[in-house]
């Protein structure tokens, strides 16, 4: 009889057991802290100080078919994407964010800049192109600006003083910084470790977390550490991975550095767990949901843009 457990994320999000665009494959070095898998790690007297959220919301504002005069044809889309930082140090506050918006078109077809007025406001897209055909290519591209922007910002955030960084999704990138930068991973994307390894995830409690492994992407030396960790205490209706998250820390930072951090963020995050309410709790931490919301306003009233694109391509083609 086959076994049936429940993902808690409402499934207009997808799951958190999911593979998502951009996630390149890695071999893990599971033995880089310990050889000792049998027992979680529990931190001790974790102090929250000030840390910084960072992360970034996209949206499809209309989906196209691009044409060439050679009649070539392929995927597009108007996207627009926001990203921006909450500060929590007992309080929480909005601080740096930004704006942008793409006309993509997939299969190595680079569309012209276009601007549409919407109201008092002029929206401009930058152009893009992406060399695959598949349906959801032009989307991969919306996602890359996305997270071009989110890096970005997180670099920002930690070169001022020194307060953790925690960046939602996969560390944008390595560089060093004034403060140390997490990316934090909410969905469970494909099973890094063994078996053997594995079967510490679902033992883990609320704040405590896995050792230390290694992440190696092909062609590329061990760049980054990472480790699991749990947000709340799991239920006997869920999947034994749901309520984890996966964080990653540059090796740069040292391995008794990234120890260090690790215990830090795994001693904090429960802290910060979703609230039942969010569609994706538990993995959802409650400054970025609230971030989130406050970034999609940002992004306008969908339904006058669309309208307003519309209006402009009809224009184009009379």
């Amino acid at each position: 009889m086959l076994s049936l457990r429940a993902d808690p994320w409402i499934p207009d999000f997808g799951t958190g057991f999911e593979a998502r665009m951009g996630e390149t494959p890695a071999r893990a070095e599971p033995f880089v802290e310990t050889e000792d898998w049998s027992v979680p790690i529990t931190p001790q007297g974790v102090e929250p100080g000030t840390v910084w959220f960072v992360d970034g919301v996209r949206r499809v504002e209309l989906r196209l078919i691009a044409g060439d005069e050679s009649g070539r044809r392929a995927p597009g889309l108007f996207g627009s994407f926001a990203v921006g930082a909450v500060r929590c140090d007992g309080r929480a506050a909005f601080a740096e964010h930004s704006l942008g918006r793409s006309l993509v078109v997939g299969g190595g077809l680079l569309p012209d800049p276009l601007e549409v007025r919407v109201g008092g406001a002029v929206l401009a897209y930058q152009p893009a192109t992406e060399p695959g055909g598949d349906p959801d290519t032009p989307l991969f591209g919306l996602q890359k600006a996305m997270m071009a922007q989110e890096a970005a910002l997180a670099s920002r955030m930690a070169a001022g003083k020194e307060e953790l960084v925690l960046a939602d999704g996969r560390l944008g990138f390595l560089d060093a910084t004034r403060s140390p930068v997490v990316g934090v991973v909410k969905r469970f994307v494909r099973a890094y470790l063994d078996p053997d390894q594995d079967a510490l995830l679902p033992r883990l409690g609320p704040g405590e977390r896995t050792p230390l492994f290694g992440l190696v992407y092909e062609g590329q030396p061990l760049e980054r550490y990472a480790w699991y960790t749990r947000l709340v205490r799991s239920r006997p209706e869920w999947h034994d991975h749901a309520g984890l998250v996966r964080c990653e820390v540059r090796v740069g930072l040292g391995l008794d550095g990234a120890r260090a951090l690790a215990d830090r963020v795994s001693g904090l995050l429960p802290r910060f767990a979703g609230r039942p309410f969010d569609p994706r709790f538990p993995q959802n931490l409650v400054p970025v949901g609230g971030l989130e919301r406050f970034l999609q306003h940002r992004l306008g009233h969908r339904g006058l843009i669309r309208r307003a694109l519309m209006a402009r391509l009809a224009e184009q083609a009379a």
